[in-house]
């Protein structure tokens, strides 16, 4: 079995969750190559504990870009991210062989990366474009307002909102990754 590649058409509209989901793929690719490979169970499982942060920190993220477009199934998404994480976390203590870890990895990438990507998050991108069309047409602003930190290439994405209390409030908010204070791009 061949593992699908990152294409455009999984592409929800934000640069930050689209760099993730395609980091996510390289990480399922990453591990699925180990199988044709003389490696232990702890490379192995050390392949896997690295996919697993990753996609726990991406679903904190996609969960925060989700409350910042006041997306309306956003607790339902919350659960399925859960789900995902259980499911994840007893996959990797079933693993005894490379043969498990083939079967598990064509598992997480077919079952759990391409379905929700393609089908839960798809939804995200619906609701995005609908509500740009919604909120056109009623004259309301869908600005946002980007912001940099420490990580390279990353855009932190901020509604007005949020832009209005760094700016106005001095509020300050971090990214979760390198720690930094969000600063307004130029």
């Amino acid at each position: 079995m061949l593992l699908p590649k990152w294409e455009e058409g999984y592409s929800v509209d934000n640069e930050m969750i689209d760099m993730q989901h395609k980091k996510l793929f390289d990480l399922a690719q990453k591990a699925y190559l180990m199988v044709n490979h003389s490696v232990s169970k702890d490379e192995i499982k050390e392949v896997l504990r690295e996919f697993f942060e990753y996609m726990r920190d991406h679903f904190k993220d996609e969960e925060d870009y989700m409350i910042s477009i006041g997306y309306p199934r956003l607790d339902e998404h919350k659960r399925l991210h859960r789900q995902i994480i259980a499911d994840f976390s007893e996959c990797v203590k079933e693993i005894h062989s490379a043969n498990d870890l083939k079967e598990k990895i064509g598992v997480i990438a077919k079952e759990w990366l391409l379905q929700h990507i393609l089908k839960e998050d798809m939804l995200i991108r619906r609701y995005c474009k609908e509500r740009m069309f919604v909120q056109r047409d009623l004259g309301i602003s869908v600005e946002k307002y980007e912001y940099i930190c420490s990580c390279k290439g990353k855009i932190h994405e901020v509604p007005p909102n949020i832009h209005e209390k760094i700016q106005h409030q001095n509020a300050k908010f971090i990214c979760r990754f390198c720690k930094q204070i969000l600063r307004l791009k130029h």
